[in-house]
């Protein structure tokens, strides 16, 4: 090293150290040398408040990232339901399970109540039944009861409910919820929650608060179902632990709440993503982006009565529909269209709008390279008549035996394509 470049760097690091005792808060909060101490503090900073502190200067811009893996540590919240979070989370990783509800709200938050449950999302069929099997005989849980849904659930979508209960060392009761799902686990969270604060996801891997801004930062929650005595007294619950409790956004407010005004998904810029620490831990089979390039748009609905409509409250309504191809092996949640949802410029051009004209011709592509003797006659009839419909083929080509190939890996590339068509002109759609 040149003298002059390591005398520049000494007297640097002199005007650090200096700096440093002229500001005991910046030594308090020394991550390396002050863990114990600066650890204690930042748990009773609200998290946007931690967020402020690593901007005032570069000494404590690493201090969130530095206290990850001690205050956000899934492992040691899973503790308190089961022995071996590890492999719960090898678990769901294979079977595709995700937790949600007061357990991922706790998690963020950083706190703890004692009357909580742990709610496992798995898919009804395989994904449930191992789920069962693995609760009862790794975990020692016993299952307690039995429900079809749940009251703010239409049946066919939230198949079924099953509590399970074992004793804790203290004598306490802890329990966990196996919630069955008639398609991906995401789609019933994304659309079953009566608030936005509910809203969050942990799968084997990260962490995922969908409306971070409200309520993490400003402990806010918006309706996402129509206001009725049952959602009242849930929404009523979080008011006492903190959280304001609002229909929908105030106009004034909408700039600036971008998580709730704007088209999203999951582990966008919008989102807070908190990866976890995956040693031990079994990757799972299937990659992220399957999960993560789930896409929704919230849209104001108001509850109509005609006897009195200008008192009804409004909630938000989420537009996101179930997605699959012949050529994609895994199911997907897309944007729903809607015209709420359009507000001019290129917003109104969906990603299925752009994903779906490939995938038919791909698919159109790869059944043509299977031997005609091979195809149906209703394989046949649909390439010809209507190749729209080649998605609901996927029963009759495994009866016919023909595998096709997968484009899954695709998606990413493609989306990312399809996110140059909004921020570009609207002619640009024509073209």
């Amino acid at each position: 090293m040149p003298p002059a470049t390591k005398r520049r760097r000494l007297n640097q690091a002199s005007k650090a150290r200096s700096h440093n005792r002229k500001c005991p808060l910046l030594n308090i909060l020394d991550y390396d040398s002050q863990y114990p101490v600066c650890d204690r503090i930042c748990s009773f900073l609200p998290i946007g408040d931690l967020v402020n502190l690593t901007r005032t200067c570069r000494q404590l811009s690493s201090l969130y990232q530095n206290l990850l893996p001690a205050q956000w540590n899934v492992d040691r919240r899973l503790l308190g339901f089961v022995n071996d979070p590890k492999a719960l989370r090898s678990f769901m990783g294979k079977h595709d399970v995700l937790i949600s509800g007061s357990f991922a709200i706790q998690f963020f938050e950083r706190v703890t109540w004692k009357e909580s449950d742990l709610d496992l999302y798995a898919e009804a069929g395989p994904s449930t039944e191992a789920l069962d099997k693995y609760l009862c005989e790794k975990e020692g849980y016993r299952i307690s009861r039995r429900t079809g849904g749940v009251d703010y659930w239409p049946i066919d979508d939230w198949v079924e409910t099953r509590t399970y209960t074992k004793k804790r060392a203290d004598s306490t009761d802890s329990q966990i919820q196996i919630v069955a799902t008639a398609y991906v686990p995401i789609f019933a969270i994304l659309m079953g929650f009566y608030s936005t604060l509910v809203v969050n996801v942990i799968s084997w891997n990260k962490a995922y608060a969908i409306y971070p801004q409200s309520s993490f930062i400003h402990h806010k929650s918006y309706l996402l179902k129509k206001m009725d005595d049952y959602n009242g007294r849930s929404v009523a619950k979080y008011d006492a632990r903190g959280w304001r409790s609002q229909d929908v956004l105030w106009p004034e407010e909408e700039a600036s709440h971008g998580c709730i005004v704007k088209p999203r998904r999951l582990n966008d810029k919008f989102t807070w993503t908190i990866p976890f620490d995956v040693i031990d831990v079994a990757p799972a089979a299937t990659p992220d982006f399957v999960l993560e390039f789930s896409t929704w748009k919230l849209a104001k609905c108001r509850e109509v009565d005609r006897r009195n409509i200008s008192s009804k409250l409004l909630f938000y309504i989420t537009y996101t529909d179930k997605f699959w191809a012949l050529i994609l092996k895994h199911r997907y949640i897309f944007q729903d269209r809607c015209i709420s949802c359009s507000s001019g410029g290129n917003e109104g051009y969906f990603w299925e709008d752009f994903l779906q004209p490939r995938l038919i011709r791909m698919s159109l592509m790869e059944l043509h390279k299977v031997p005609a003797a091979k195809r149906s006659q209703l394989i046949e009839d649909t390439m010809k008549s209507d190749p729209e419909s080649l998605y609901s083929l996927w029963a009759e080509l495994e009866r016919c035996g023909i595998s096709l190939p997968k484009y899954d890996h695709e998606i990413p590339g493609w989306y990312a394509e399809w996110e140059k068509t909004q921020r570009a002109p609207a002619r640009i759609k024509a073209s």
